[in-house]
């Protein structure tokens, strides 16, 4: 399968959570679990939602081990949130990408992509599916009381 059939494949997935999902936990749970199962070797992502004073990890798959807290002003994910647009770290072995997701102004959380360096090359596509994906969060995630 090439790369836009699969992204339009989790596309679907993705969509479908907010079908069956009943809480805000479950959905973000949802969607991380779509990736999971498709994930390979060496990528990962994570899903964290603000909090008053700091992120807090919601729930992850791969390889990736992710803080399970993160104080604001202490790392990247409050750069990603100051910057308010999908923001790319490079680390010796890896590229994160992290995408903030918002209710109007108010950040509601980030998504953390963490991508091979070697091997696998982020492509404007796969910007635009994960926007798509934020997207679709920032839609759904109020339909729920959690």
């Amino acid at each position: 399968m090439d790369k836009s059939a699969f992204l339009d494949e989790l596309r679907l997935e993705v969509g479908l959570v907010s079908e069956y999902a009943n809480s805000q936990n479950e959905f973000f749970n949802g969607i991380i679990q779509v990736f999971g199962k498709y994930i390979k070797q060496g990528f990962s992502t994570g899903l964290y939602k603000s909090h008053e004073r700091f992120f807090k990890l919601i729930a992850s798959v791969g390889d990736e081990a992710y803080n399970l807290i993160e104080l604001f002003g202490e790392g990247p994910l409050s750069i990603s949130a100051i910057r308010g647009r999908i923001s790319t770290i490079e680390f010796e072995n890896t590229i994160r990408l992290l995408a903030p997701f918002y209710e109007g102004h108010h950040l509601i959380g980030i998504m953390v992509f963490s991508l091979p360096k070697i091997g696998y090359e982020v492509t404007e596509e796969d910007l635009i599916f994960v926007h798509e994906v934020c997207r679709h969060i920032e839609l759904n995630q109020s339909h729920y009381s959690n």
